[in-house]
This record gives structure tokens, C-alpha cells and sequence, in this order.
């Protein structure tokens, strides 16, 4: 436990040296620096350094009323909130001092993530930017983790289909769903979270459980790998969505108005097309697309007649 204590405040920025001595006050507060030292099993010269340190974070205050100076940690929320602040705070000077300096927008390509708060930044950045369409394939612990951004995304105008492992929804959102928990989150080690929207951008990511890490986790800002990845997707959940009318009695007719309503949503779009444009003749495909919905018209009143 302790050494899981050391590792994440080194995370935050903490030498080895802090982080126990930070750890051994909040065991034995008002300590002298050379109780300190014994406790953390360090050097009294790197003990005070580190106290000195810790100091100048907020992390400790020191007591100079007795015969001895003596140091206390802070609690753990207090000196959280005090350092949330000092970041809000620092965000914002920097955001304003930093911006005549910013080049813009990332440039196309693939880049490796490597940490969850990467992953599920890039997640929450591409839903805030979309413009028109989000498919999203997600496990519960990133769905947890992504909702409320989600919901956010939907409420100003956002179309969003998700796929999910488990019974659910989510606000605003087409959501396709099982029954009952599926086979993949008893199989599957790790959680998975995949991102596509507009056609423009893809992430693809592997979680380790209880977002302790990242397996594998990819971000891909190239129009025509992210209209693949856009296809692969809607195809997946399109198959989906049938399926389940299938197994649930409704006929051939009903599942293919269902799939022609699925791609009105979520293809027949006008940044698709503002993607695709360079490569296809938009004019062209639109007849095709009329043409088939007037045959499929023309089918459907030739069968209700032979009902009749």
C-alpha cells in the first residue's frame, strides 16, 4: 500500500524522497526532521531538502513554537484542493501567454497515447470538436467515464450511436445495447474504448482495468484511415441493430427500414460528404441513393398489393 502511495504522488510530481517524506508525516505528524529521516529511511541532509521542498508545494507546515522546529503534512484533501487551484489558477496565465505561440491545430497522423488521462482526453477533445456524428464502442468502466461528455455532446445537437456491454443508456444518445451482460466483459482482460466522428478523426484504445494503464491506445487524424475506421464501425453496429430486430420476430421489410433510417442518421451527412468530396462525385452518389429509396418504395407498394 505504501509503496502504491509513493508511486502515484511521484506521478504528481513528487521526487522518491518527497513522497516518503510527505508519507511518513501523515503517519506521525509535528516530527522533528530527524525523526523524519529514521522514518523514511532517508538522509538527514536529502530528508531536509525534501522537507524544504514540500514546503514550498503547500504540502506541510512547519510548527516553530517549541524548542525544535517540527513538521505536519497537510491532510490529503486539503492540499489536493489547494493544488487544484494553483493549477486552475496557472492554466489560465498560461493559456493567455501561451497563446500568440501555438502553431494550431494537430497535424494529420497517428500518434500513440500512452496514459489513460491521454486517452480520455483525446475521447472528451474529439466529442467538444465534433461537428455532426460520433460512433462510439465502449466497455462500462470508459463509458462511466465518458458520460456525462456524452450527454454534454448529444444536448447541443451531437448524433451519437453507441455500442454497449450491458443493459443500459445514455441521455440523448442511441444506444445499442444486449439483455443481459455480454460474453466480451467476462472474456476480455482489458476495457476498450473506440472513438470515430465525422468521419475525420479515430481513436482506438485498450485500457488496463480500473484505468491503471494503457495496453494499446492510438489516435489517428487522417481523413481517409478515419473513413475506413467510420465504415468498419457503422457496418458493426448496422449488423447489430438488424440482428437484434431479427431475433426479435420482425420481418426482412422492417430490419432494412431500419438499416435505411441508421444510415440516413448517420452517413447520409453533409461533413461525410465534406470528407469524402475530393474523392468521389457527391452529385453521383446522391442519384444512386434516390434511386434506391424510389425502389425500394416501388417494391414495398408492390408487395403490400399482393397482400391484398
Amino acid at each position: 500500500m505504501k509503496e502504491s502511495v509513493i508511486d502515484h504522488l511521484i506521478e504528481l510530481g513528487f521526487s522518491g524522497a518527497e513522497a516518503a517524506v510527505y508519507v511518513a508525516l501523515l503517519q506521525e505528524p509535528k516530527a522533528t526532521g530527524y525523526r523524519i529521516a529514521r522514518l523514511a529511511g532517508k538522509p538527514v541532509p536529502n530528508t531536509y531538502k525534501a522537507l524544504d521542498a514540500l514546503h514550498k508545494k503547500g504540502a506541510i507546515i512547519m510548527d516553530e513554537s517549541g524548542r525544535g522546529r517540527t513538521y505536519t503534512a497537510l491532510p490529503v484533501n486539503e492540499f489536493f484542493e489547494a493544488m487544484k487551484r494553483r493549477l486552475d489558477t496557472m492554466r489560465v496565465h498560461l493559456e493567455v501567454e501561451l497563446k500568440g505561440l501555438t502553431a494550431g491545430a494537430v497535424e494529420g497522423g497517428i500518434y500513440q497515447l500512452t496514459t489513460p488521462d491521454q486517452v480520455y482526453g483525446r475521447a472528451k477533445t474529439m466529442l467538444r470538436e465534433a461537428k455532426g456524428v460520433a460512433l462510439v464502442d465502449i466497455f462500462p468502466e470508459p463509458l462511466a467515464q465518458m458520460r456525462g461528455d456524452l450527454e454534454t455532446a448529444a444536448k447541443r445537437g451531437l448524433k451519437i450511436c453507441i455500442m454497449v456491454y450491458q443493459p443500459g443508456e445514455v441521455k440523448g444518445c442511441e444506444v445499442i445495447a444486449p439483455k443481459k451482460p455480454a460474453s466480451q466483459l467476462v472474456v476480455w482482460k482489458v476495457d476498450w474504448m473506440n472513438v470515430v466522428v465525422d468521419s475525420r478523426e479515430a481513436l482506438y484504445s485498450l485500457l488496463k482495468k480500473d484505468s491503471a494503464g494503457v495496453e494499446r491506445a492510438v489516435w489517428i487524424k487522417d481523413p481517409h484511415l478515419a473513413l475506413q475506421a467510420f465504415s468498419g464501425m457503422f457496418h458493426e453496429f448496422a449488423f447489430d441493430r438488424a440482428k437484434q430486430l431479427i431475433w426479435a420476430g420482425k420481418s426482412k421489410d422492417e430490419a432494412m427500414a431500419e438499416v435505411m433510417r441508421f444510415s440516413r442518421r448517420y452517413v447520409i451527412d453533409d461533413n461525410f460528404y465534406e470528407v469524402v468530396g475530393p474523392w468521389i462525385d457527391i452529385e453521383k452518389i446522391r442519384e444512386l441513393q434516390h434511386r434506391g429509396e424510389r425502389e425500394g418504395a416501388a417494391r414495398r407498394r408492390g408487395a403490400g398489393k399482393e397482400k391484398k
